[in-house]
């Protein structure tokens, strides 16, 4: 799949309301048209107060004998006057045939409801100089951004005649004619620079508001404005761009539309120099980014920022930690040896006794991990990362056994667990909690991991997993899903094939630091969730 076909992809997601889905069950209580409601009062509320001082100053001008004070009263109308102008309310528009659906709680608006539109200005040639500030023109909008590499300038000191025309980082540009008509760009640059004519610049003084229209704009408006405006030569007028209809959803969930989107957007372009990667991803989607997950090539942006985290230091902690934990143990079980030698009572030795069994178990928890040090790796693996064996971070229990008497729960078996059987229900057995994961053990499909989604009682076919705190549990997921296929052809046993708990201990996996393990899952997640979008 081509890069640009990836980006619209995921722009439609976006713009439709499905790539923040989980954000809006998690968030119910937001609303667009809430929002712009009180916005709507504020504006009134702004104008009513602007208006005030209007009239003020019109009075202290009318009275004031002072040519400078006059000037100063002057100067101080004709900006009153112009925030006035900006004070517009927003009304969100009853569409009777909108483009497309959007969630009930987002707001179809106008887009120059929400920007200000900026027209560049027709520099002369002759004002045209080798240095200074640069001048953007249409032909310097590419590919998203603003390239300077061929661009003419203004001299410095002109600077002051052409306030209104200049351009910021972060600004937004907009080509208004030829070939590139409807195309944007962000302006990076830390540089001031100039509007040239037929540029627009979209003010906007929301980040987040700002960054979502240029990725609406981008990646859906561009040909529909550019069709809109006709001809083999298009030009967009400032009342064709200020009456496009946009999505607006809440300002939280734009927030949350971004930064996947800016995620995405950069895995994206990443994609697009592996094309090999690419490919795989088309025919195989899952396992090949799982697999690019375990190699550590979904995570290299992250690691060239965060060049400091190591899997071996947060090991060395842990097992420092591990070692002093165990040494508090130890103190703690010599005191209560002690005590029970000493004790007379009956009901007080048993309890002593109980004590000295759990910390003993406590103690045998205890395991200090050593990274592995494999002369031929099953694969190459980040230099941050460890190779660990997955005895050491996750381990096969049978869960705490528990007789609830009076009340009944869940009995967790496979077909309850896939949906496919009765419920049956228990009030004793090993308990599993809402969200543990379970594996199963036996059967053709040993191997499988499930989430629960309410406590209950374990089948007999399965067991619980529990992870080292060296381990973020949603990577794990991630983690075991990779090697599903692995366990499943090695099962031990003909006629009832179970899993083979040794394989299991021993085998050797790759560990991320926390944080990469963290950044890893947000990633997969969300591509995961685009998956049916990208084949």
């Amino acid at each position: 799949m081509k890069t640009d076909t990836l980006k619209k992809s995921l722009l439609d997601y976006a713009i439709k309301g499905r790539l923040s889905a989980k954000f809006r069950r998690e968030n119910s209580g937001l609303n667009a048209f809430d929002e712009l409601e009180i916005y709507n009062d504020n504006i009134k509320q702004k104008r009513k107060d602007l208006e005030k001082k209007l009239k003020i100053c019109e009075k202290e001008l009318k009275l004031e004998k002072d040519k400078d004070k006059k000037a100063f009263f002057k100067s101080q109308i004709q900006s009153l006057k112009k925030e006035i102008v900006k004070c517009k309310e927003i009304t969100p528009l009853n569409l009777s045939e909108a483009p497309f659906t959007i969630p009930n709680s987002w707001a179809w608006v106008k887009l120059g409801d929400i920007t200000s539109l900026q027209n560049g200005y027709a520099f002369k040639a002759e004002q045209f100089s080798n240095n200074g500030i640069p001048i953007i023109k249409i032909g310097d909008i590419q590919q998203g951004k603003i390239n300077l590499a061929n661009c003419v300038f203004l001299n410095n000191e002109n600077i002051d005649d052409f306030k209104d025309y200049q351009v910021a980082k972060n600004d937004i540009l907009i080509a208004m004619s030829g070939a590139t008509t409807g195309k944007v760009g962000i302006y990076t640059d830390e540089r001031l620079a100039l509007l040239n004519q037929r540029v627009g610049l979209l003010r906007i003084e929301n980040t987040f508001l700002r960054k979502y229209i240029y990725y609406f704009l981008t990646f859906y408006s561009a040909d529909n404005l550019k069709q809109s405006a006709g001809s083999a030569q298009p030009n967009l007028s400032t009342q064709q761009i200020n009456a496009t209809f946009i999505p607006l959803p809440p300002l939280c969930e734009q927030q949350e539309i971004v930064k996947k989107l800016d995620l995405l957007v950069t895995l994206a372009n990443d994609f697009a120099i592996t094309k090999e990667n690419l490919k795989r991803i088309e025919k195989r989607i899952e396992k090949s980014l799982l697999k690019l997950a375990l190699e550590g090539s979904l995570s290299k942006l992250y690691r060239r920022s965060s060049p400091t985290l190591s899997a071996f230091n947060e090991i060395s902690t842990y097992n420092d930690n591990i070692k002093q934990k165990r040494k508090d143990l130890e103190k703690k079980l010599k005191i209560c040896e002690k005590e029970l030698k000493l004790e007379k009572d009956k009901d007080k030795k048993a309890f002593l006794k109980s004590q000295i069994q759990i910390l003993k178990k406590e103690i045998a928890k205890c395991k200090e991990i050593t990274p592995l040090n494999l002369s031929e790796a099953p694969f190459e693996i980040p230099n941050t990362w460890a190779w660990v064996k997955l005895g050491d971070i996750c381990e096969i229990i049978s869960g705490e056994i528990i007789d609830l008497q009076e009340e009944n729960l869940p009995l967790l078996d496979v077909k309850y667990l896939r949906s496919k059987g009765d419920k049956k229900l228990a009030n004793s057995g090993n308990f599993a909690n809402a969200n543990d994961r379970l594996i199963l053990m036996d059967g053709e499909n040993s191997g499988e991991i499930f989430i629960t989604k309410e406590k209950g009682f374990l089948g007999s076919t399965l067991k619980k997993l529990e992870f080292s705190s060296l381990s973020q549990v949603e990577f794990m997921d991630f983690m075991l899903l990779c090697y599903k296929d692995f366990f499943k052809g090695n099962k031990k046993g003909a006629a009832i094939p179970h899993l083979d708990r040794k394989l299991f201990t021993n085998l050797s996996i790759p560990l991320p630091p926390l944080c990469e393990q963290e950044y890893i899952v947000q990633t997969l997640d969300t591509l995961f969730t685009l998956k049916k979008g990208l084949d």
